[in-house]
Order: C-alpha cells, then sequence, then structure tokens
C-alpha cells in the first residue's frame, strides 16, 4: 500500500485517484455474498500499483430485555413497518427478513437515508439507482436473560441505463439501528 507522500507534487494523480475510488466498476455479487476484493490499478511514468478494496456487509446489533419467542412475535410487525418485504423465514434458526430485493424506500425515506452508494455531481446514487437490498435478523438468546437482535445488512445499487456492473453500498448504520429500536419499542408496549 502507497503512503501519503508517494502522492506528493502529483496533484493530477490525486485527483483521478479520488475519481477512481468513488466510481470504479467493482464486480458484481449478490447480496448476503462474502466479502469480495475489487481493485483499481494506479500507473504513472514512475510507478504502477495496485489498490484492493474489501467490500463487505454490515452487521447492527442491540439487546432487548425479552425472550426470542417474544422478540420472534413483533419482528414481522418491524419488517413491515420497515417496508421491507420479508421473503425468507426460520423459525429454528430465529431469522427472518429477505436475502435480496428492489428496495425504493424505507420507512418511508429515500436510501440514501440508510445507505451510500457513491454520489456524482451532487446525485446520491441510492436515490437514483436501481438499489438491491438484503436484510436479514437474527434473534439469540443472551447471557442475561434477554435477546440480541442482530441484523444482517448489505445493498448493491446498478444504474439501469447503462451496461455497467453494480457498485457495492456502504451502510450509514442507521437501519441496523433501527431494527433494534422498533423490536424494543414494540416490546415495550
Amino acid at each position: 500500500m502507497a503512503n501519503a507522500s508517494m502522492f506528493r507534487g502529483r496533484p493530477a494523480l490525486l485527483l483521478a485517484l479520488t475519481f477512481c475510488l468513488g466510481c470504479a466498476p467493482r464486480p458484481s455479487a449478490p447480496p448476503g455474498a462474502r466479502p469480495n476484493l475489487a481493485s483499481v490499478i494506479l500507473q504513472t511514468p514512475d510507478d504502477t500499483r495496485q489498490v484492493n478494496f474489501r467490500n463487505e456487509s454490515s452487521v447492527g446489533q442491540r439487546t432487548v430485555a425479552a425472550t426470542v419467542a417474544q422478540a420472534w412475535g413483533v419482528l414481522p410487525a418491524v419488517l413491515a413497518q420497515l417496508e421491507i418485504e420479508v421473503a425468507s423465514i426460520d423459525p429454528g434458526e430465529a431469522v427472518m427478513g429477505n436475502p435480496g430485493y428492489r428496495a425504493r424506500r424505507i420507512e418511508g425515506e429515500r436510501m440514501s437515508r440508510y445507505l451510500d452508494c457513491g454520489r456524482s455531481f451532487g446525485r446520491e446514487y441510492a436515490d437514483h439507482y436501481a438499489v438491491t437490498l438484503a436484510v436479514q435478523v437474527q434473534l439469540v438468546p443472551s447471557a442475561d436473560g434477554g435477546t440480541i437482535v442482530r441484523t444482517f445488512l448489505d445493498a448493491y445499487a446498478r444504474d439501469q441505463a447503462t451496461s455497467g456492473s453494480s457498485v457495492h453500498c456502504i451502510t450509514r448504520g442507521s437501519l441496523e439501528r433501527r431494527v433494534g429500536e422498533l423490536v424494543a419499542e414494540r416490546l415495550a408496549s
């Protein structure tokens, strides 16, 4: 990996690197897949370097004061409120969610509130590209008798106007927190 001094005195190279980081094609992968690696080749008259980027899904969790069965009972209503289409249910593992669907809004909010898929000319890709979102919520008994609400999130966005590959989106962490909050709120009421 190159250090910052390598770019000193080369503003054009630094500008090109910044541009490449925002729009470099990344390999397409189905949501829920293992982390993958994308590469960008930087070439100058003096040197050629490969820069690797790791695409990962996000995991957020919150412990609630309820049994797994109680939390499981409110989970369908939580996902419905968030406009997450439930497509997979595994009661034995206490997992519910969707391994990949076309998301347009979450709880009435634009996708850019929850995801960073890049931007260009002030335009958030999360709001203008086709976003495939994978959300799985797992309930795990905690040591104190409560339940850990663990939310797995992964997303990809693709410009349907071009034949380019999908870009991996980075979560802002707010959806993972919101799932845990809503489970706690519904259990309290």
